[in-house]
């Protein structure tokens, strides 16, 4: 997977750097990421179809590797599943489907973007009286006045005390301080639990029932519940029939265990970031971010199975 996507960043990154140059042209040039990724998807529609157009997907694949021909060990076996004989038509189809997944990207997505408005706004912003004074000399915060005031203080007692006495005295002014930050600390990490609410411990272990909520959910807007049910679901797939996972590990803990397994970590992978960014991000959950990681958790259900019916054969 990661010669896949490094094939197709530099495969933008020749065409961008071919148009930067040179003589001025009348059109933009296509964009090699879009251009690969509307291949896998003609090629995957061409599988589906029946009976399935193995000619068509074959076509489709073979332009995809000459826009990007660092992927050809991940199309490779695909094509050499589709040209055997007998064509392996649901092996091929299955990790052609695993792949166009992983890659999607929002409907939205473009390759050429007009950014002058954003320049200029943000010209405007860097313009304001605002900025106006940001060279000169800032006034010292609350901790570097209090800083000086004890330092101030101390050398002056110094002669007062004696030796014996100044260390004394500093020792509880350096308690207070000590007691003051981790008081503060205390309130910062209060309000963020307070902010961000752990994930709700859920009963059942049936991926199909939490499938179920997490369509419910989003049929009523809540796609940041929807998510996580979809998220949970994918994860009993995986716990039922591929991988022991335990509830108390973090996602990097999670990921690390599957790191053997590596369709299964491609698709898991993903699944997981949308899941993070939903449950624990502070920005709101749209129908987009659904649709994203609808797609992603319905391929780690369909690898899970994979696996698991591959190992009972």
């Amino acid at each position: 997977m990661r010669r896949l996507f490094a094939g197709i960043a530099v495969g933008a990154a020749l065409l961008a750097g071919g148009s930067a140059g040179g003589a001025p042209v009348t059109a933009a040039p296509p964009c090699v990421t879009l251009a690969y990724l509307a291949l896998l998807g003609n090629a995957e529609t061409a599988l589906a179809a029946v009976p399935a157009q193995t000619a068509s997907a074959l076509t489709a694949l073979g332009e995809a590797e000459r826009l990007a021909p660092s992927t050809d060990q991940d199309l490779g076996p695909i094509i050499a599943g589709l040209t055997a004989t007998p064509p392996d038509l649901a092996g091929s189809h299955e990790r052609l489907t695993t792949i166009a997944t992983t890659l999607a990207l929002p409907a939205s997505s473009a390759c050429h973007v007009d950014s002058r408005a954003s320049i200029s706004a943000l010209h405007q912003v860097y313009s304001s009286s605002v900025f106006a004074d940001l060279d000169q000399n800032q006034q010292p915060s609350l901790l570097e006045r209090i800083g000086a005031a004890i330092n101030w203080l101390l050398s002056h007692l110094f002669g007062l005390l004696g030796t014996g006495g100044s260390i004394a005295l500093g020792l509880l002014v350096l308690a207070a301080v000590i007691a003051f930050v981790a008081y503060r600390l205390r309130g910062v990490a209060g309000a963020r639990r307070a902010a961000v609410a752990d994930e709700p411990r859920t009963a059942g272990d049936d991926p199909d029932h939490e499938w179920r909520l997490a369509l419910a959910a989003a049929q009523r807007g809540d796609h940041r519940e929807a998510i996580r049910r979809a998220f949970r679901s994918a994860l009993l797939e995986v716990a039922g029939r591929r991988a022991r996972l335990d509830r108390a590990w973090t996602t990097r803990e999670m990921l690390a265990t599957l790191s053997a397994d590596a369709d299964l970590l491609a698709v898991l992978a993903p699944a997981a970031a949308a899941f993070d960014a939903a449950w624990y991000g502070a920005e709101p959950v749209a129908a987009g971010d659904w649709d994203t990681a609808r797609a992603r958790c319905e391929a780690v259900r369909r690898v899970a199975r994979h696996g698991a019916a591959a190992s009972t054969e």
